[in-house]
């Protein structure tokens, strides 16, 4: 009987996150690094990506109000590369520098769940 050892190991830790709050954004080139969306509760975007077992720090912008959604955005295809996030009944957009592009707060009394 073969007999398997596993290892727990942390590359990176996030606060407190919502379902469907991490998205795989595209590879851009055939060897690019492939990157990693996440969204917390502190209102946090993280994203960043894995070159030879180490983390690539994408950008990480400044604590907001707490996001509930993630999604990706842009023209369909391989180049949706947009990031939108959900905190509370605000919708705030950004590149996938880290920039932010787009802000806005919606009309809804409730916060916003899906997008």
């Amino acid at each position: 009987m073969m007999q398997l050892n596993l290892n727990q190991v942390d590359y990176l830790q996030v606060d407190v996150t919502s379902p469907k709050s991490m998205k795989l954004l595209p590879s851009g080139a055939k060897r690019g690094i492939q990157k990693v969306a996440v969204a917390d509760h502190s209102g946090v975007i993280t994203c960043f990506g894995m070159k030879k077992g180490a983390v690539q720090m994408v950008f990480k912008t400044l604590p907001t109000s707490s996001i509930s959604r993630l999604e990706l955005g842009g023209i369909d295809g391989p180049s949706r590369e947009k990031i939108f996030v959900a905190s509370g009944a605000e919708i705030r957009g950004y590149n996938k520098k880290g920039k932010q592009f787009l802000g806005f707060d919606t009309n809804l009394t409730e916060s916003i769940q899906s997008m």
